[in-house]
């Protein structure tokens, strides 16, 4: 496809715990039936699955200077992402996220420590000149980079690059509306139902794809078991239904999905025909815990197209 694309947020390390037979509630204690430690972040999820999937990729982010932070870095390394744009900073421990999941349902705690603190001066000239595309994951979370955001996509858009933003969850759930300064600079906006129900202050997430109308060029509302709404240029609405499989952890799905349809968003494809690439991506994800649900590569996703086209 030969685009190239520069994701700038978070990454961190995720003590993933899986098998639970529910979450916990207070003085409770449950068993899990699997940990894995892995190298999660929205941001560097997406990363890490769009270099799978055969495209330059190059992370901007912050780690700290310890072990989790070298294995981060080790981590995008092996996926073939680009590193030389990572601040080790040695005043940060690496962000670390503990995952509890059921499988259909996962909960999180999270020290957000060098994963919030990307900053804008972190994004060079260089970086933006020589990337097609912008993506930045986990907006609430991005403490640091947050009030400089509509700058540095209306820089992207004045350079010709694309853009797209995961807005994340907001653990403060105050739902701050700056976010509406840079929805007119996004050209794929990729929350999730909760989300953009928040965002919007709406009930169902139809009604929240329709208030985000306008507001971006394209929006993706994900919405798990249920699979996808979208509006595209010009208001066409598409939705694509999920695949159904067998589900061992939701984590990292939406992070792969977001992945799957930029892959088909940057290659010129129809918004149908990227949502269902997209969800056969979070299909995938979902048979392994965590960011370990990201696939080898295009082959991978094509085949299990392939086997589901009935």
């Amino acid at each position: 496809m030969g685009k190239r694309i520069l994701a700038v947020g978070d990454v961190n390390i995720d003590l993933v715990f899986t098998g639970l037979d529910r979450i916990p509630s207070a003085e409770q204690e449950v068993l899990a039936h699997g940990l894995e430690l892995l190298v999660g972040g929205q941001t560097s999820t997406v990363a890490r699955t769009l270099s799978r999937l055969g495209l330059a990729v190059s992370f901007v982010g912050r780690v700290g200077d310890d072990e989790y932070g070298r294995t981060a870095v080790q981590a995008l390394q092996a996926s073939g992402v680009g590193v030389s744009g990572v601040v080790v900073d040695p005043t940060l421990p690496t962000g670390t996220t503990v995952v509890l999941s059921t499988g259909s349902e996962r909960t999180y705690i999270t020290f957000p420590g060098s994963a919030a603190r990307a900053r804008r001066a972190d994004v060079t000239a260089e970086g933006l000149s020589s990337a097609d595309h912008l993506h930045v994951g986990s907006y609430y979370l991005q403490s640091a980079l947050r009030p400089e955001l509509p700058e540095l996509f209306r820089e992207a858009g004045r350079r010709g690059l694309t853009t797209s933003l995961d807005p994340g969850w907001d653990p403060s759930e105050e739902w701050g509306q700056d976010i509406q300064a840079v929805l007119p600079q996004v050209d794929v906006f990729l929350p999730n139902e909760a989300e953009a129900m928040a965002i919007t202050g709406t009930k169902t997430p139809e009604e929240a794809l329709e208030a985000l109308i306008g507001r971006c060029r394209t929006t993706v509302v994900k919405m798990g078991a249920a699979g996808c709404i979208a509006a595209g240029r010009g208001g066409e609405v598409c939705r694509c239904p999920a695949f159904r499989v067998q589900v061992v952890d939701v984590t990292s799905a939406g992070d792969i999905f977001n992945a799957g349809f930029l892959y088909g968003f940057l290659g010129g494809w129809s918004l149908a025909e990227s949502l269902r690439f997209a969800c056969a991506c979070g299909a995938i994800a979902v048979a392994r815990a965590g960011a370990g649900g990201i696939m080898s590569g295009v082959q991978q996703v094509k085949e299990f197209l392939n086997e589901h086209s009935g």
